[in-house]
């Protein structure tokens, strides 16, 4: 799994999500699970990033194709962790799957989704 870190401003962070990160595009490539084998890595780059001061985080979840409960576990730790230093954490375009999984466990009643990055930009000022 690879994470990229967009700087949106000195308080806003973009996490994309996937494979590999292609040269020639210079974008993430390929689908990835948010599962037991590499939540531990997406956590320590959500705490890098409240490390750096930023306490607003987009997750990009368009290329997470399936999502466990240790997945989950991690996308509430980094919710939490963000509403503790008055920020947000919300995740922008999960794919269908991960969205009914999302939905089922409620976690979509914790967490804002949005589906353009323009909407999770505007859901993190209010």
């Amino acid at each position: 799994m690879e994470i990229v870190k967009n700087v949106v401003d000195d308080k806003i962070i973009r996490l994309q999500i996937g494979a590999e990160f292609d040269e020639v595009k210079k974008e993430l490539a390929g689908v990835v699970e948010l599962d037991i084998e590499n939540q531990a890595h997406f956590v320590d780059v959500v705490n890098s990033v409240f490390d750096d001061g930023h306490v607003n985080v987009i997750v990009d979840m368009e290329n997470v194709s399936y999502i466990d409960s240790s997945g989950l576990w991690a996308l509430f730790e980094g919710h939490k962790k963000a509403a503790q230093r008055g920020g947000k954490l919300v995740l922008l375009n999960p794919t269908k799957d991960v969205r009914r999984v999302l939905d089922i466990t409620k976690m979509s009643s914790k967490i804002q989704i949005f589906t353009t990055q323009a909407e999770a930009l505007t859901g993190l000022v209010r």
